[in-house]
């Protein structure tokens, strides 16, 4: 593999991992309260002590400031398919270093550049450790992986340089902001006891065992997870936590195709922190049931017509919409520094909203909140940061105050606006974690549904439509989007239309006729501003946050945001019917149960 290939699977692989938070407090070095004996923090200590002193290769810049992050973890899991076993993992451990390098100083250096052989990523370093706790060998891996990442640190400050000579900066922010230093310790202690893995296996088995009476279902499986991760965290400017979790889910995934063709896919999860706190066999039982029920119906649910009129995104439909469509505006997003040859990649990119704090984005009735450090999120526990992923505190961000944008969400790297971090990288880049929607003067569900049916008799439709579920859920699930984001083509030309998998007419008499395949199109971020009404309820919902709708995208956070949000009532938006060709439905029919 060459250089240029591995550092791009370098950042891929990075921005994957599962990583944790930290804090800072008052500035100049400090230690963290360790845990005694920590050979894999004290090995990380005393290299990064012996780098930041002596890493220098002949006159050229020495490092100004280094990051080394390892993450371990340990975990089991059963993977059934209609009653058998398809798998079953053992729980072996393991441990990821990222080593981050800076090289410059904190106004101009290494990062927020994209050229010959650099993603706009700060992470050059990437590599294994042994799972044994031998000082003498983790020393030595760590100090092969800040060789590596200084030596590229070394070359992109160069090619940086070189991009400017014959042309000036755009914006003259800093490259890296100044945080406060913090040292955390956030560590639930590994289980004492190996989980049950008999009893995975056989809750796979019984739990997918399920669809062997959904004949209608082409394929499906139940995955049973249990695992502790654990992050340690150093800096050369004193920041430090280590942050441990355990953590349990059981998720089903079904799929099929409709009767003309369509392929059909959804799913079903929960998630806690130990497999003792999952809810009970009858109630997974029950959700995968429910899953194969809504799977099937959905089969026989005739295609969406030619509407435009209003539309009403109720539960968990609003969260989805929120992730797809607006989530990825509210994240301030980098240009990087590019050369002539990669400039035209990035042309369209970055964050549009960034020129828009102090405009009104929502109606003057809705506020939106970020908040890390929630515990509780509508009754119910929620993943926790005290610190992110850079070691900065979180806390409760307000980034829409009545229909106002008043931040964006960042990292580390600053962007036009919002200058130093709000305490949200987390997977790699700044991204959401805990959104709450608060809307001033909320509709009864009831009212919300009259309201959608008065909105269409005014139009002149006799009916209004209701949208219950997202084709995808998340952006860039739809293949229309992947493409889009690998072509660096989606800041152009706008997003792909939303596809609405469960939808409904509703009439004034309360009737509903189900539907499927609708494409919400001609729906963007500004539409949001023309929201009707929202609803009294609020539904808590967990997607996968994928920031952007353009190459940018590479360089911010990627991983679960749970919203509280309630049901939004858009006045007129178009749906058309499905285009394209499906594929056929099997030859034959799938086998008899025995």
């Amino acid at each position: 593999m060459n250089g240029a290939s591995m550092r791009h699977s370098t950042f891929l692989v990075a921005l994957g991992l599962s990583c944790f938070g930290a804090t800072r407090g008052a500035s100049g070095q400090s230690s963290a309260p360790a845990p005694k004996n920590d050979v894999v923090l004290r090995a990380m200590r005393d290299e990064l002590a012996r780098s930041i002193q002596q890493l220098r290769l002949d006159t050229l810049p020495k490092p100004y400031f280094i990051a080394y992050r390892v993450t371990e973890g340990q975990g089991a899991g059963a993977n059934g398919r209609l009653g058998s076993l398809l798998a079953a993992s053992d729980g072996r451990g393991s441990r990821v270093l990222q080593v981050e390098v800076r090289v410059g100083d904190y106004a101009f250096d290494n990062t927020n550049y994209f050229g010959a052989g650099f993603l706009p990523t700060q992470f050059v370093g990437f590599g294994t450790l042994p799972v044994d706790d031998d000082y003498q060998e983790l020393r030595r891996q760590i100090w092969l992986a800040t060789d590596r990442a200084y030596k590229q640190a070394l070359e992109a400050l160069s090619q940086k340089r070189a991009a400017l000579e014959t042309r000036s900066r755009s914006d003259d922010l800093a490259d890296f902001t100044h945080e406060p230093v913090t040292n955390t310790v956030d560590e639930t202690p590994a289980p004492a006891a190996p989980p049950d893995r008999q009893m995975m296996e056989a809750l796979a088995r019984a739990l997918s065992a399920t669809f062997r009476s959904a004949s209608e279902i082409y394929n499906s499986s139940v995955g049973v997870q249990t695992s502790w991760s654990r992050t340690i965290y150093v800096n050369s400017e004193g920041t430090s936590y280590i942050r441990a979790r355990p953590h349990a889910s059981v998720t089903a995934q079904a799929s099929t195709q409709a009767v003309d063709g369509t392929a059909l896919s959804m799913s079903y999860g929960v998630q806690a922190a130990t497999l003792a706190e999952l809810p009970s066999r009858d109630s997974l039982m029950n959700g995968v049931r429910g899953l194969a029920a809504r799977l099937t119906e959905q089969r026989h649910v005739p295609l969406a017509d030619a509407y435009d009129g209003p539309v009403l995104f109720e539960g968990v439909a609003a969260a989805e919409l929120f992730n797809q469509v607006l989530a990825g505006k509210l994240v301030g997003t980098r240009t990087p520094v590019t050369s002539p040859t990669f400039a035209r990649m990035l042309a369209g990119g970055g964050n549009d909203w960034e020129d828009l704090i102090g405009s009104l984005v929502l109606p003057r009735w809705m506020s939106v909140v970020d908040d890390p450090s929630l515990r509780v999120m509508d009754g119910h526990p929620v993943e926790s940061y005290v610190v992110d992923e850079d070691g900065v505190k979180t806390h409760a961000t307000t980034v829409i105050d009545h229909g106002t944008l008043k931040a964006l969400l960042t990292s580390r790297t600053p962007v036009p606006g919002v200058e130093h971090s709000t305490g949200n990288r987390f997977g790699g880049g700044a991204r959401l974690v805990h959104i709450v929607v608060n809307a001033d003067s909320g509709l009864s569900d009831p009212d919300m549904r009259r309201k959608l049916i008065a909105l269409a008799a005014a139009q002149g439709r006799p009916y209004g439509v209701v949208v219950r579920q997202l084709a995808g859920g998340g952006a860039g699930d739809d293949p229309e989007s992947m493409v889009a984001l690998i072509m660096g083509q989606q800041g152009r030309n706008g997003p792909p239309a939303v596809r609405g998998m469960r939808a409904a007419k509703i009439y004034a008499d309360g009737h509903e006729e189900p539907m499927r395949g609708a494409e919400i199109s001609g729906l963007s971020a500004s539409s949001f501003k023309d929201i009707a009404s929202a609803s009294q309820t609020r539904t808590m919902h967990t997607e996968t946050f994928t920031s952007g709708a353009n190459f940018l995208a590479a360089s911010a956070g990627n991983g679960p945001v749970t919203y509280l949000i309630p049901s939004l009532l858009f006045p007129n938006l178009s749906i058309r019917k499905p285009r394209g060709t499906t594929p056929r439905l099997p030859v034959v029919a799938p086998p008899p149960p025995q």
